[in-house]
């Protein structure tokens, strides 16, 4: 199968309709439609979406801080010193890069009295957290280049076909790791693979939606949250104590209320002795020793520490606001010193400025989507303590989900909510798979998650050698900086 065949250009091709300089709104891109000799696209089309898209590319190289490590290719001995070379380096930088996390991580709680600094370090440094997963881009690398480049010697030719085959080999490398692991690398890979089908199809001006990333992220967050108080086993564990944690509504009150909302009787002694353990106010006690059977969960038990819902939500505002700060911090800097530590040194007062903004920004996104959830919760049941009758279907917490993500998700950069959508997609799907799957409306397939992220690695790797532009920054730049070129 030649590029002609798949009607994609090489990076250099010239477009013969809709170049950059022609026109740039999407009306132009329509009035371009409409001269397409019999409907059809012309070959090498781009609108100008997708020019930009591929200048911007053009320039995510600079500012990396760790030189590659290369060797001609010429021959078979060179492709193999080069495959070698090229695993020395990404295992030692994603080695170097998870370690350093995992020890900033390990800090925060060191502030908090949890561990010694001793076993910080050890466990981040020399733990098999870090060392695997270096082992595990060590060996993506060298299989990658090694078939990548063998390929391209054995045809006489550089093209996505190579690409594909040689992602799809190293995408096996991922038996490597952790299968719980495997499954996020899988979902995620997978996901970043369909937004490269999708960019590629919308900058060939086939099709568009605007405000898709916010969408889609709003129909993810409405089923985690649905699993988050209807179905918690169907998400990550660290997932859903992550959320209990920052949502501040203790695990035992969900259970409470999920038992409630399917008709099942809950044992008024243990809500009680919940509201006691977690400090009710006398006010809470009450409400919950007046409670029957019939009763839905109140706001006493959600928050027991607290009567009025208006002074609990301001409160977890500031809480989760503080709480995510730091950890957003960390995920922000760290890869800046890592990976553009020459670009910070360069402007090192813009860049640091513009990185602490958009980490506020990105710990006040996730503030008021707590916030919002919760509220909608305590407004449902203030209404029915007024005489609404609303009923306590679990469908409820989906559409919370889906209102409080819809809005909070404006807040963040527009870069970055394709970014969120593709974390939570996975999160999501998953918890839709086992639902179904409890069902027996699906059925399970072993190992699943290696041939899901072989396909998706041949997808993205194809992408990156020849179309990189498609891909998203975070992904065409973690590639690069980890991976170099083939």
């Amino acid at each position: 199968m030649s590029d002609h065949a798949l009607d994609i250009p090489s990076k250099d091709a010239t477009p013969a309709f809709g170049s950059s300089g022609s026109s740039g709104s999407e009306t132009d891109d329509y009035h371009d439609r409409k001269s397409w000799p019999n409907g059809k696209r012309p070959r090498g089309y781009r609108t100008k979406e997708g020019h930009e898209a591929a200048e911007k590319c053009k320039n995510f190289k600079s500012g990396m801080s760790v030189p590659h490590l290369s060797a001609r290719c010429d021959t078979y001995e060179g492709v193999l010193k080069h495959a070698v070379l090229g695993a020395i380096r990404s295992g030692g930088v994603s080695y170097g890069g998870k370690a350093l996390v995992n020890f900033c991580l390990g800090l925060l709680k060191l502030m908090k009295g949890k561990g010694s600094f001793g076993q910080i370090f050890k466990n981040a440094f020399f733990g098999a957290d870090a060392v695997r997963f270096g082992c595990f881009f060590g060996t993506f690398s060298f299989l990658w280049k090694l078939v990548n480049n063998g390929l391209k010697l054995y045809r006489g030719t550089d093209d996505r076909i190579n690409g594909a085959i040689a992602g799809a080999i190293a995408g096996l490398s991922l038996i490597i790791e952790t299968r719980e692991r495997r499954v996020t690398f899988a979902q995620q890979m997978f996901i970043r693979s369909m937004q490269g089908v999708y960019n590629a199809g919308k900058y060939r001006g086939q099709f568009s939606f605007r405000h898709g990333d916010a969408f889609l992220f709003s129909i993810a967050s409405a089923q985690v949250m649905y699993a988050y108080t209807m179905h918690p086993d169907t998400i990550p564990k660290e997932l859903f104590g992550f959320m209990v944690k920052t949502a501040r509504v203790p695990a035992e009150a969900l259970a409470f209320n999920r038992a409630r909302v399917r008709g099942f009787p809950v044992d008024l002694g243990q809500v009680t002795d919940m509201v006691k353990k977690y400090k009710g106010t006398p006010q809470a006690l009450a409400t919950v020793a007046a409670m029957s059977q019939a009763d839905i969960i109140p706001c006493a038990v959600l928050h027991p520490g607290l009567d009025s819902c208006r002074t609990t939500n301001l409160q977890l505002f500031s809480k989760v606001t503080k709480t995510i700060f730091p950890v957003y911090a960390t995920l922000n800097f760290v890869p800046l010193l890592v990976l553009r530590l020459k670009r910070l040194m360069k402007d090192p007062v813009n860049i640091f400025s513009k990185t602490s903004f958009n980490t506020l920004r990105s710990s006040v996104f996730l503030a008021v989507f707590v916030t919002l959830y919760q509220t909608q919760i305590c407004s449902h049941r203030n209404l029915m303590k007024m005489g609404w009758s609303l009923g306590n279907s679990k469908y409820l917490y989906w559409l919370f989900g889906l209102s409080c993500s819809g809005a909070a998700i404006m807040i963040e950069q527009e870069t970055r909510r394709a970014e969120l959508a593709m974390y939570v997609i996975p999160k999501a799907a998953e918890s839709l798979y086992k639902i179904l799957y409890r069902k027996n409306w699906v059925v399970g397939v072993k190992h699943w998650e290696v041939m899901m992220f072989s396909l998706a690695m041949s997808l993205i790797m194809s992408f990156y050698q020849q179309e990189e532009q498609v891909l998203s920054p975070f992904v065409t730049k973690l590639t690069y900086h980890i991976l170099g070129r083939s």
